[in-house]
C-alpha cells in the first residue's frame, strides 16, 4: 500500500482517511497530489484511476480531428463536457455512421468495457473548448 504523510499543520481528510499534522499512514487507494499529502512509500503501486484528462481545444470546424486513445483498463467511464462550441464524437472509428453532438448543453457519458469501445474520435463543429475524463471503472 502507498504511505502519504501529512506534512502541514492541519489535518487533511481524503477518501474516509485523517491524517494528523506530521502523521503517515499507508493505505490501498491513491491519493491525488492536490489533497496536500506528501507519498513517502510507492509500493506496492496503486493504479490512478485516471486514463485521460484535461482540455481539447479547436479554433474552427477545419481543425483536423483528436484520437483519444482509452489505455490499458478492463471498463472505463468517459465524460465529454463541451465549454462552448460544438463538437462531434465518434466512438472507435472515424468513419463510425452514429455520431453524437456535443454541446454546452448536450454533454455526453459513456460507461463501457474497453472491448466495446478502444478510441474516440473528436472532430469540431466550430470553434470548440471540451473538457474530457476517462477514469477506469470500479476503482
Amino acid at each position: 500500500m502507498p504511505t502519504y504523510q501529512n506534512s502541514t499543520a492541519t489535518t487533511i481528510s481524503y477518501n474516509g482517511e485523517t491524517w494528523e499534522p506530521n502523521e503517515a499512514k499507508a493505505v490501498n487507494f491513491f491519493a491525488p497530489i492536490e489533497v496536500g499529502l506528501t507519498q513517502t512509500d510507492e509500493n506496492p503501486r496503486v493504479q490512478s484511476p485516471t486514463l485521460v484528462s484535461g482540455y481539447i481545444a479547436f479554433t474552427d470546424e477545419n481543425d483536423p480531428p483528436e484520437r483519444v486513445d482509452i489505455g490499458d483498463c478492463a471498463a472505463f467511464i468517459g465524460s465529454f463536457v463541451v465549454k462552448a462550441g460544438e463538437i462531434e464524437i465518434r466512438e472507435n472509428y472515424d468513419d463510425n455512421p452514429v455520431a453524437i453532438k456535443v454541446t454546452p448543453t448536450n454533454n455526453f457519458r459513456v460507461v463501457a468495457k474497453r472491448t466495446e469501445i478502444e478510441a474516440f474520435h473528436i472532430k469540431p463543429l466550430s470553434e470548440a473548448v471540451m473538457a474530457i475524463n476517462i477514469s477506469r471503472a470500479g476503482v
